[in-house]
């Protein structure tokens, strides 16, 4: 059984970075189905559109009908960021619930007995053989928690249904945090990496008290051992798999974004091979990984100062 996680806390304001171009929203999709679903008597929606099949029991309309477009964008995000990528073959499944315990029996209804070893999980959502399983995460009608949690979730789901070969945890887990950004600017929906409060501020936060991990305890870091150990361990986690992704994307403009496009590319293709020791993923970005994580650190200190580019 494959699963991925996300926790999340939330908070406002929003980080601004001039170092990747944000990705506008995708047309709106030429064919949505909306029909009455119901769960375990709870009254809800499903919409189909062309990539997603989405149940949710969320009654505020104005999300409802934000979702649609919301998760198309999504995949076309997911298909292009990185260079041109591959759409999913068949619809992914997301059941999106307004609430937290109705989450709660649909991760147990999935994992069985295996659900108890996320009951800690608190504010976040899981993959669970491709399908995400969500809650409303937000106030009061609001849903930009929700749906940074949808474009994290999404990315599983993405990188599931067209790679042969699973990416390694931290990547895959890195990746899901780098695309939770996005901004609505009058109505048009971006995807900006960088717009991420939360994870700013826990990285800041970590930077600030000496406490960033060396790369070789990133790469090698289980997120299920970490909840384990704590909500705050497991926070941090992502925060520096969030910061080292955005390096990965952003440093010397892009200089290790053809590598990481080479690994997702031998992904989808079937020829990932995965290393018996995890920091030797450093080895298909450099020759030399102690420049590299020198350089990471000289550059995450410089990224997180309060007033460089963000507001």
């Amino acid at each position: 059984m494959i699963f991925a996680l996300l926790i999340l806390i939330t908070s406002c304001g929003v980080p601004q970075s001039t170092q990747v171009e944000p990705r506008p929203a995708a047309a709106p999709t030429s064919e949505i189905r909306i029909e009455a679903w119901v769960w375990n008597e709870h009254e809800g929606t499903r919409l189909v559109t062309d990539g997603w099949d989405i149940k949710t029991t969320i009654g505020y309309e104005h999300i409802i009908d934000s979702l649609p477009n919301f998760y198309e964008s999504l995949l076309k995000h997911y298909s292009t960021v990185f260079g041109e990528l591959p759409y999913p073959r068949e619809r992914l499944n997301v059941f999106l619930f307004s609430e937290e315990t109705q989450w709660q029996q649909k991760v147990e209804e999935l994992l069985g007995n295996e659900a108890s070893q996320w009951e800690g999980l608190g504010r976040g959502g899981l993959t669970i053989d491709g399908i995400a399983v969500l809650y409303h995460l937000d106030r009061r009608g609001r849903s930009r928690a929700t749906f940074r949690i949808a474009a994290h979730e999404g990315w599983h789901q993405y990188a599931e249904s067209i790679m042969q070969n699973s990416l390694p945890t931290w990547l895959d887990e890195g990746i899901g945090t780098w695309m939770e950004g996005f901004r609505i600017r009058r109505g048009v929906l971006a995807f900006e990496p960088a717009s991420n409060w939360d994870r700013l501020s826990t990285i800041r936060t970590i930077v600030a008290s000496d406490r960033l991990s060396s790369l070789a305890t990133l790469l090698m870091a289980e997120p299920s051992e970490l909840l384990a150990e704590s909500r705050g361990a497991l926070l941090g986690y992502y925060a520096q798999l969030w910061a080292f992704t955005s390096f990965i994307m952003e440093y010397e403009d892009g200089i290790y974004r053809p590598a990481l496009r080479k690994i997702l590319l031998n992904a989808i293709e079937g020829r990932l091979r995965n290393p018996r020791n995890q920091v030797r993923w450093l080895d298909a970005f450099t020759d030399d990984p102690v420049l590299m994580e020198k350089q990471y650190r000289e550059w995450i200190v410089t990224y997180v100062r309060p007033g460089n580019s963000w507001r």
